[in-house]
């Protein structure tokens, strides 16, 4: 009966995770609830995350949504920081951890919240919008040739009639420096301390890269995919992995990531959104109520 419960609470995790992440919030409890000890369940939680992401990874592949560029510009630091991260943690204090994240969350999710057109305006729907309408602009094709002739005939020569077309930006040396150590920094992040991590990559490649909501969390799913298997491999090693129960959490979280990033393909930002504010705010209440009885 509790492996049926594993595999529940794994597809909805993994539907929720696939969209906005914070899929191991509804995760780790799950297997905390069926018995097993804080450090194991953390362990099969990656073994569930890591199927998920692989799951995700290659959906949004397949929609096309994924900035490989920014994958490798912060994926790899985010690799070597998560290593340092997770082999910090018996060696550095982890008090100021929680309140910072809290606060950093706190201004994300205010910032998202209080910019409406955030992470909306350069969407990967686009090529699906030009898609369903192939057949209408091949009937007018004659008309809208002549009409792009005439417009270009009044743009300046370093002018674009349409400069949010172009998905993926070009790598600037700006762009490579932050991607680098937002990579890094939030890599350490990830094996430092955890929670948040899915929420601070999606708002660093909207920020840094322009990136809108759909390609950003395709490219985060991707960059928490390398991460996750670098902690796998490490907690594998060690013994910490129940695979009896995680196998059967792994289903659940991989079939509900498909799902989820099979919805968040066809609905775009304006289903990402809505959720990446509510599983953020969420976030912060466990994240704030953790602390709270540490300190009371």
């Amino acid at each position: 009966m509790i492996l049926f419960i594993i595999f529940g609470v794994g597809l909805v995790a993994g539907f929720v995770d696939a969209i906005a992440g914070g899929g191991g919030l509804i995760m780790l409890p799950g297997l905390l609830f069926s018995g097993l000890p804080v450090g194991s369940a953390i362990a099969t939680n990656k073994l569930c995350g890591t199927f998920g992401a692989l799951t995700s990874s290659l959906k949004f592949a397949q929609a096309k949504q994924i900035d490989w560029r920014a994958c490798i510009v912060m994926g790899i630091p985010a690799v070597i920081g998560a290593y340092i991260g997770s082999s910090s943690i018996d060696k550095l204090p982890n008090d100021w951890a929680e309140p910072l994240v809290i606060a950093l969350m706190v201004v994300i999710t205010l910032f998202v919240v209080f910019n409406p057109g955030f992470g909306m305006k350069k969407s990967g729907e686009g090529e699906k919008m030009r898609s369903d309408h192939a057949a209408s602009k091949n009937t007018t094709l004659k008309s809208a040739t002549l009409k792009s002739t005439e417009l270009s005939s009044n743009l300046s020569p370093n002018s674009s009639p349409n400069p949010s077309s172009n998905p993926s930006p070009n790598l600037s040396p700006k762009r490579w420096i932050f991607g680098i150590a937002a990579g890094g920094v939030i890599g350490f992040h990830d094996g430092f301390f955890g929670p948040g991590t899915g929420i601070f990559l999606v708002f660093s490649l909207l920020s840094l890269w322009s990136l809108d909501f759909l390609r950003g969390t395709g490219t985060t799913k991707v960059i928490n995919l390398m991460t996750n298997v670098t902690a796998l491999i490490t907690f594998a090693a060690a013994g910490h992995i129940d695979y009896s129960k995680g196998i059967w959490g792994a289903l659940g979280v991989g079939i509900g990531s498909l799902v989820g990033a099979t919805c968040a393909t066809r609905q775009g930002a304006k289903i990402i959104k809505p959720i990446f504010i509510t599983v953020t705010i969420a976030l912060i209440g466990k994240l704030a109520l953790d602390y709270l009885n540490k300190q009371f």
